[in-house]
């Protein structure tokens, strides 16, 4: 749940752009002491501040978050102000991809670049990479920090999720984990990933 508060600055009434994804709805506060208002997705009139009412709003769920179209945005206006509103931002959830194993790759082959995360708002943190490469009897050939040797993960600046991306060096499955926080503060943790390198 995220809270909107309606402000009143010099003569216009609005709201700061809000960012949410798809599970979240938001609220509506009114600090204008000037007088109350009615947002057009809130089921309420708010009246004017100090006035303890706020209005829960249910925001459309869009109907197409797949990239590229990860966001959309809405103009929510404020009943009786004409041209004065603000912007709803509303994002596809953070999630790990579909599919957590990848496609065969070959060593020396430089892999084709596979989405491990979608949705969420960039930037992206990462963080807690840990890796296992194994043979073909399950025993541990190399480990560490990193997603494999010579393997990236790659983060949007659109708001597209994570990529693995290079050319991996050794033989064997490749076994991943690491943490991702958005720019909205949503988190997913170590979600597991494997690859089979010939």
């Amino acid at each position: 749940m995220k809270q909107i508060n309606i402000k009143r600055d010099r003569g216009n009434v609005t709201f700061e752009t809000v960012s949410i994804d798809v599970t979240e709805n938001v609220f509506f506060t009114n600090l204008d002491p000037q007088e109350a208002h009615w947002p057009t997705l809130a089921t309420n009139q708010l009246g004017a501040a100090p006035s303890p009412n706020s209005s829960q709003c249910t925001v459309p769920t869009p109907a197409d978050l797949n990239p590229p179209n990860n966001v959309v945005s809405y103009g929510c206006q404020i009943k009786g102000h004409g041209n004065e509103k603000g912007v709803i931002n509303v994002f596809a959830q953070l999630a790990a991809a579909d599919d957590t194993t990848l496609a065969d790759a070959t060593k020396g082959q430089p892999i084709t670049e596979q989405q491990v995360v979608v949705g969420g708002m960039s930037p992206y943190a990462i963080t807690g990479q840990l890796f296992q490469v194994t043979d073909a009897g399950g025993n541990v050939i190399k480990s560490g920090s990193g997603i494999g040797p010579n393997l990236q993960l790659n983060a949007t600046t659109d708001s597209n999720g994570i990529w693995v991306t290079g050319t991996p060096t050794l033989s064997g499955t490749y076994n991943f984990t690491f943490t991702v926080n958005d720019a909205m503060g949503k988190n997913l943790q170590q979600v597991q990933y494997s690859m089979k390198v010939a």
